[in-house]
């Protein structure tokens, strides 16, 4: 099986985020070949392997989010991956900055995920499928109405076949597709920031972003390969919740 290149990147902005983020790429250093970043608003008296990108939210501010349930920009994330573009690799993989190391995770687990996606010709893995088309038929029990309404999604059926995915996790692979997907992501999030559009779900950015890419996507099968590698906290109750 070829050694595939790859690097793990999050968004961490506060507390306790960066110093999860870099207790868990403390753990990856030494149990992984992975080149590491951090996308960050601090920079941390010490960082060990983990490459720091800082980043202004002066640059991101909005007063007003009367439309939104977080005072945040969660689209922020898009930073993070766009930080390991252009880099000698093959997959960049996003976790968020709230996810610990599990006793499972290994390097061979991490390659043969990315080798699955190499034999099915995968550019982006997910998980929880939910369609746009599909939500637009039962608003409901739509998770992200709000995103309906501010772009206008009921008056045109171009992103029916986008998936809103849990943003916990994602796997890139590494080629013109996710640059392509890094740039309209973040046009979401200066179009979200500068029209009080509501934070979440970034999913719905995401999934757009991935569909006008023209990603080979999958969001079922790959768990296998990863199975106890990551955990995190519930934020109700602080009650951990292991993957995959």
């Amino acid at each position: 099986m070829k050694t595939y290149k790859y690097a793990f990147t999050t968004l961490a902005v506060g507390e306790p985020y960066l110093t999860t983020a870099l207790n868990t790429q403390r753990g990856m250093a030494s149990k992984s070949s992975a080149l590491l970043g951090i996308t960050t608003d601090k920079i941390p008296e010490f960082s060990g392997k983990t490459e720091i990108n800082h980043i202004s939210l002066d640059n991101y501010h909005c007063t007003n989010f009367t439309n939104g349930a977080f005072s945040f920009h969660l689209n922020l994330k898009v930073l993070s991956i766009k930080h390991m573009l252009n880099r000698d690799l093959d997959y960049v993989v996003y976790i968020d900055g709230d996810w610990e190391l599990y006793d499972g995770f290994s390097e061979e687990k991490m390659q043969a995920m990315f080798d699955y996606m190499e034999k099915n010709n995968l550019d982006y893995l997910f998980e929880r499928p939910c369609t746009i088309g599909g939500s637009k038929l039962n608003l409901q029990e739509c998770f992200f109405p709000n995103k309906i309404r501010d772009y206008d999604v009921m008056t045109h059926t171009k992103w029916d076949a986008a998936h809103v995915p849990n943003e916990q996790f994602l796997v890139f692979k590494n080629n013109w597709k996710l640059k392509f997907f890094v740039q309209r992501w973040e046009m979401f999030l200066w179009y979200s920031i500068h029209n009080n559009i509501q934070n979440y779900p970034d999913g719905f950015e995401i999934g757009v972003a991935a569909l006008e890419s023209d990603m080979h996507y999958d969001y079922y099968g790959y768990q296998h390969y990863i199975r106890q590698c990551f955990q995190f906290k519930t934020r109700f109750g602080g009650e951990p919740n292991i993957r995959f």
